[in-house]
This record gives structure tokens, C-alpha cells and sequence, in this order.
């Protein structure tokens, strides 16, 4: 079987709901690397949270697809090896300026945080468990605190379920990339910044088409590389809009479906 380029979203999808590796899927991964194939990590998750899986994953050592993972929905590529941002995709300062003005006036009681280069700020009144919180710099008020030119990612918080007001945000910032990953709240980045921009371009430094890429994933944040992939797989506990654009199924995040799905893989090599 020719090489192929596996690109996978982490919560949700490679990891169980606890947010754990499981062993099965450690194994799965190992395997369709010695065959030959790249498994490159694209997550919402910024680098700091991102790092001890990419660690657990790259227990070899000598896998050097392993080193580099889209972060931040696409907003920062990091390489863990050289611990260096390979690429980052920041707001210009007057689109963040635009874009926090308009949140604060059309939601009052808009709780905001932001992704300043790798640091996360949270303002005081964001709600977040604290293992998700615990390296933020917790501010009043985002804006008296941000480095205007180092925003890579805006997270927006409102009451409810984000499933539930993400779109709302997203007609409200039409000139931006509003999206999802979890319901605690949701995600604002530069326009043409996603996990497939920044995939695009990784692919295209590797050798591979979007024929060769597939992509795995289960929330409105991973469509756009599941519709770029050449074979998009969406786990079973995925958002009904994954599991409709999807070309197949496989088991859920908590049956190692990522893990099954690559075992059948690595018997077809």
C-alpha cells in the first residue's frame, strides 16, 4: 500500500473522554509509522497542552514526522523536537480590535480569553476546570492585557452549550474562522486559518497530495480537514455535521476507534 499521511484530532477522537492514550491506540500508531506512513497530530489544543501526547506517541524517538503538531485549530505548528514554533498565523491588530468590539457589544456579559503567541489568558470571569486553566494568566479585562500582535486564537464564552451559539458568533465576525471543539466554549481565528491550511502546506513539504492524507476527527473544528483529507473518518460519538461529511465511520473515542480503523490498515500493508 503506498504511503499515506494520517492526520488526527485529539479530544474526542484520539483520546478516550477521560482525555487519556490508551495503550491499543499507542501500539496502532507505532505500527502504521513502521510501516512507512506519517501520523501528524491537529488539534484545538495549544502547544502546551498538546506536548505530553506528541511525547507518549513519539516513544521511539526516531519518528521525525512525529515532532512537528498543528496546534490552536492552525494557528501555530510546532515542532516538540526542536522546541520551536515552526509556523504561526496571528490576527492582525486591527482585526482583533474589530473583533473584541463587536463581541462586547453585541453579548453583554461575554466572558473572552485569548492565545497570545503560547501563552493563555483568561479573563477572571471565564469559566474552565482548572487542569485546562492552570498555566493561564487570569486578567480582568482582555484587552487591557493582550500583546495585539502576538493573538493567534480568541476563545468566547457565553452561557449555554458553545454547539448551541458558535454560529451566532460566526455571523457576527464574518471576516473571521469561528468554530467549535467542546462545549465550554468557542474558538476565533484569522480568516483561512485552520487544521487544513496548515495542513496543506505540512503535506505539501512532505511529498503528499490531499489523495494521500486521511484525517480523523468528530467536531464542526475538524471539517475543514476532513473535507479537504482525501479519506475523511469521523468516530462514532462525533457532531452529527462530522458524521454527515464523512466518507466512513469507525468506532467511538472510548472503543479505541481510531486504533481499530488503523489496524485494519496496517493489515492491509
Amino acid at each position: 500500500m503506498e504511503r499515506r499521511m494520517i492526520v488526527c484530532d485529539l479530544d474526542g477522537t484520539l483520546l478516550d473522554s477521560r482525555g487519556e492514550l490508551s495503550e491499543r491506540t499507542r501500539a496502532a500508531v507505532r505500527r502504521v509509522r513502521a510501516a512507512g506512513h506519517v501520523f501528524v497530530i491537529a488539534t484545538a489544543r495549544p502547544v502546551r497542552d498538546t506536548r505530553h501526547v506528541a511525547a507518549a506517541l513519539n516513544d521511539t524517538g526516531d519518528a521525525a514526522d512525529a515532532n512537528s503538531a498543528v496546534c490552536g485549530n492552525g494557528s501555530v505548528v510546532y515542532d516538540f523536537a526542536r522546541d520551536e514554533v515552526v509556523d504561526h498565523h496571528p490576527f492582525a491588530e486591527a482585526d482583533v480590535v474589530r473583533a473584541l468590539t463587536a463581541l462586547r457589544d453585541r453579548f453583554p456579559g461575554i466572558r473572552l480569553g485569548a492565545e497570545c503567541h503560547l501563552e493563555l489568558l483568561l479573563e477572571d470571569a471565564f469559566e474552565l476546570a482548572p487542569a485546562l486553566a492552570r498555566d493561564a494568566r487570569r486578567v480582568a479585562r482582555l484587552e487591557e492585557a493582550i500583546d495585539w500582535h502576538g493573538v493567534g486564537k480568541i476563545v468566547v464564552q457565553l452561557e449555554g452549550a458553545a454547539r448551541g451559539y458558535y454560529e451566532s458568533v460566526g455571523t457576527l465576525l464574518p471576516g473571521c474562522e469561528v468554530t467549535v471543539s467542546a462545549d465550554v466554549f468557542c474558538e476565533v481565528t484569522r480568516a483561512g486559518v485552520t487544521k487544513a491550511a496548515a495542513l496543506e502546506a505540512m503535506a505539501d513539504r512532505l511529498g503528499f497530495g490531499r489523495a494521500g492524507v486521511i484525517a480523523f476527527g468528530d467536531m464542526p473544528n475538524d471539517l475543514p480537514m476532513l473535507t479537504w483529507s482525501g479519506t475523511a473518518v469521523a468516530v462514532a460519538n462525533a457532531h452529527p455535521a462530522v458524521l454527515a461529511a464523512a466518507h466512513e465511520m469507525t468506532a467511538s473515542n472510548d472503543e479505541d476507534g481510531v486504533a481499530v480503523w488503523l489496524e485494519q490498515l496496517s493489515e492491509k500493508h
